[in-house]
């Protein structure tokens, strides 16, 4: 399988200087807010753009038709598990901001259900709607209505999960758009 090795450099350029312009700005933050050295979220944001780096390529050497629909439904389903047993977690393990309770402390990182959501919610979208419209003939609206009836059940559930679990409104509003956009450039 060949990569896109002028988008994958593109891409890599822009990640360290995003990583370089953060430092600038960051500098004095650092210091006098936190009191920890100047190069301290530096580090953090380059081992994170380095270890990001690698994953990328990583994924650009996997055969998507094969590994990629099965990770958007482990995406899909595996999140809202771990958003629910959230709230089951010590305050060591998961602490509370606001009345919700978003990310897991795992040692060294934290790690937020919702995004992962984000990307299965994505996956899952893209698949079905390609599966859905693309062998399809054009219908009448009630066909068009009855086809779009479980994307709206999937969205519905989710926004009434992460409303009511997560208390974030704009996370909804995120997927959403994402649903809307992926009708439109679908045909649906």
């Amino acid at each position: 399988m060949t990569t896109d090795r002028n988008l994958f450099f593109c891409a890599s350029l822009l990640i360290f200087l995003g990583v370089l312009m953060s430092y600038s700005l960051s500098t004095y933050t650092t210091v006098v807010l936190y009191h920890y050295g100047e190069f301290h979220f530096f580090i953090r944001q380059l081992l994170s753009a380095i270890i990001g780096i690698v994953i990328m390529w990583g994924l650009s050497r996997v055969d998507p038709s094969k590994w990629f629909s099965r990770l958007g439904f482990f995406l899909l389903f595996v999140p809202p598990l771990l958003i629910i047993g959230m709230f089951f977690l010590p305050e060591s393990l998961s602490s509370s901001a606001g009345g919700a309770k978003r990310w897991i402390r795992l040692g060294f990182f934290s790690l937020a259900p919702l995004e992962f959501l984000k990307v299965g919610f994505t996956f899952f979208l893209a698949w079905s709607l390609s599966r859905t419209f693309v062998a399809k003939e054009k219908a009448n609206v009630k066909e068009e209505l009855i086809t779009f009836v479980p994307y709206s059940v999937v969205f519905v559930a989710l926004a009434i999960g992460v409303g009511v679990l997560q208390n974030d409104l704009g996370q909804i509003v995120l997927l959403g758009a994402v649903l809307a956009v992926l009708l439109v450039f679908s045909g649906g």
